[in-house]
């Protein structure tokens, strides 16, 4: 139940907008390189331990349709980046943000710390559930389950990670760079609305990979270690 509010805080925030603004969209774009002709990922460095690169074929093309519906509702001239579908995951825990200091030798423990948490932790199902559009333009599709107590434990035993970790179960699929003007935004809203129960599918949690991201949105990744539930 608190992870439905945690939903819902988001798309009564977006509801309250007749349109993206420039202050939102601006925390969107400073993300990327904008140009006439591309839309290319900052490069950052972030490590995190996530699930997927890919994520399951039926749910990625799930997601897609969710794309299709949303492309199809914005203006022609929408600026619009899309996460390569190979690329979808949910971030479990951040042990490094862009702009945050960790000492090497501590990101050098990330596989051991999680080899010795994920050694007692049963596989975990995450379901997703309809989809969400923020007010900085991001979708994200809504993901339940019971995630809550792992990423508590992380917490304890990775003490010196990033202090901004999300409290939800989502995947990313887009950023909308752009206002759209009142008539497409409200399409958007009808589009979140009419989404709310819709089940996409599920995502089996049976290991978890420890990721150097060097490009935004993965477009330029390493996968470090992939540590697997229950240690097999």
């Amino acid at each position: 139940m608190e992870l439905e509010l945690r939903y819902r805080a988001i798309c009564q925030r977006f509801a309250g907008l007749s349109d993206f603004t420039e202050a939102d969209l601006k925390r969107s774009r400073q993300l990327f390189h904008l140009t006439d002709i591309q839309i290319v990922p900052k490069h950052f460095e972030v490590w995190t331990c996530l699930v997927g690169l890919p994520l399951p074929e039926q749910l990625t093309q799930n997601f897609q349709i969710i794309m299709q519906q949303i492309t199809e509702q914005l203006p022609a001239t929408t600026r619009f980046y899309s996460v390569l579908p190979q690329n979808y995951h949910w971030e479990l825990f951040i042990i490094k943000r862009p702009q945050e200091t960790v000492e090497p030798e501590h990101l050098q423990q990330i596989p051991t710390i999680l080899g010795e948490l994920l050694v007692n932790q049963p596989p975990l199902t995450i379901s997703y559930r309809g989809f969400l559009i923020t007010p900085d333009g991001t979708i994200i599709v809504k993901g339940y389950g019971n995630f809550d107590q792992l990423r508590s434990q992380l917490r304890t035993r990775i003490p010196f990670a990033s202090p901004q970790q999300s409290n939800l179960g989502h995947v990313s699929l887009s950023r909308i760079l752009d206002s759209v003007g009142s008539d497409a935004f409200c399409g958007l809203k009808s589009l979140v609305r009419d989404s709310w129960d819709e089940c996409y599918g599920e995502l089996p949690v049976k290991e978890v990979k420890y990721v150097h991201e060097s490009q935004w949105y993965m477009e330029e990744q390493e996968i470090v270690a992939s540590v697997p539930c229950l240690g097999r």
